[in-house]
């Protein structure tokens, strides 16, 4: 996502000739192109920039580049040109050595830099041996920068996928650095989603989401987010099929007075019970999503529709029926729709309630 909003801004301010000019041009005036168009920050949007117009650069252009930092070895705009295009267009050892010369300095020199968290500078593709010295050189930052907030965010970024239990180290450290933030309660869930908790060894699946909800719900400062949170965890449970999870944090979020709980809560809940059997239950949790307590998200955004969608896919209409017809007292504004929606069923059609 971040390289595609990169290019367009790129894009948005250069015409077709431009851009062809570039690739034509020595690649030092992409860097000039950037500071002309004022793209200079942040910086992790630049160094996206470099590193994608590194792919596309022909092999005497990346000779160029290379001449020129024996001279400038500090021109970082260049170097990062050269990490794109020998990670896209490299063959053979004399590349991969360039490819960890390169990766290896901008670690060693610049761990703060926005581009050492970008995924090109973490994996050498075979090299293994250039690989080791990378995290060599991470755990080495760790000891040499342990209050530089920026090395601290990037070796996050690194150990993340490869140390999950040196991620949450640096999540916890990162957060009690900046406690107001929501990117390290999102983070250390994620991480935990992907990973399980670091140490732990948690058998049953409700269990252990409900510890990993008590970690993250420790990090989590905004009051506004502290309600949110199990739905949002629940529905990243859900996503990834942790069905288990999602129940017990979608039954822990019923309880919040986050204002959509009512219907998000309800709609995991009976999405599940759907894809588990649990027809009976399905159609209770469709009717629950729509009760009283649910009016002021309903009116305000409108009723949340999936599950009845997938519910009138598996022939349950008098239950979809009665569903619309509540949300017809919590949803003046959609009264025309809804009464549509309600002759079609009575009619013995099947209503456009939206979606795939």
């Amino acid at each position: 996502m971040r390289l595609l909003i990169a290019i367009l801004l790129l894009t948005a301010g250069l015409n077709a000739a431009g851009r062809e000019r570039l690739q034509r041009e020595r690649p030092s005036s992409v860097a000039n192109a950037l500071d002309a168009l004022g793209l200079l920050q942040p910086e992790s949007v630049r160094s996206i920039l470099l590193l994608h117009f590194g792919k596309s650069l022909l092999r005497s252009k990346a000779g160029e580049l290379e001449a020129a930092l024996r001279k400038d070895p500090n021109n970082i705009d260049d170097r990062l040109m050269l990490i794109g295009y020998y990670t896209s267009n490299g063959h053979g050892s004399a590349d991969r050595l360039r490819l960890r010369s390169h990766v290896l300095w901008m670690i060693s020199n610049h761990p703060e830099h926005a581009s050492t968290a970008e995924p090109s500078l973490h994996d050498l593709p075979d090299d293994p041996e250039g690989n080791s010295q990378v995290l060599e050189l991470w755990k080495n930052n760790l000891g040499s920068h342990p209050n530089d907030l920026p090395v601290l965010k990037n070796a996050e970024k690194f150990f993340f996928g490869k140390e999950p239990a040196e991620a949450d180290r640096l999540i916890h450290r990162i957060s009690e650095r900046e406690p107001d933030s929501s990117e390290w309660p999102v983070e250390l869930a994620h991480l935990y989603r992907m990973f399980g908790i670091p140490g732990e060894k948690i058998d049953n699946p409700a269990e252990r989401a409900i510890e990993e909800y008590r970690r993250v719900l420790e990090l989590t400062k905004n009051p506004a987010a502290r309600e949110a949170l199990p739905g949002e965890m629940a529905d990243a449970a859900f996503r990834i099929g942790d069905f288990p999870a999602a129940v017990e944090l979608a039954k822990i979020y019923l309880k919040s007075s986050d204002r959509p709980a009512v219907q998000r809560a309800n709609t995991i809940l009976g999405r599940i019970a759907l894809r588990t059997g649990g027809l009976a239950d399905a159609r209770q949790y469709l009717l629950d999503s729509a009760n009283p307590a649910a009016a002021p998200d309903i009116a305000l955004s409108g009723p949340t529709l999936v599950l009845a969608k997938e519910l009138i896919e598996h022939g349950e209409r008098e239950t979809v029926l009665a569903y619309l017809e509540s949300c017809l007292k919590l949803w003046p504004r959609g009264e025309n729709v809804l009464r549509i929606w309600i002759a079609d069923i009575k009619n013995g059609r099947t209503p456009n309630l939206g979606g795939p």
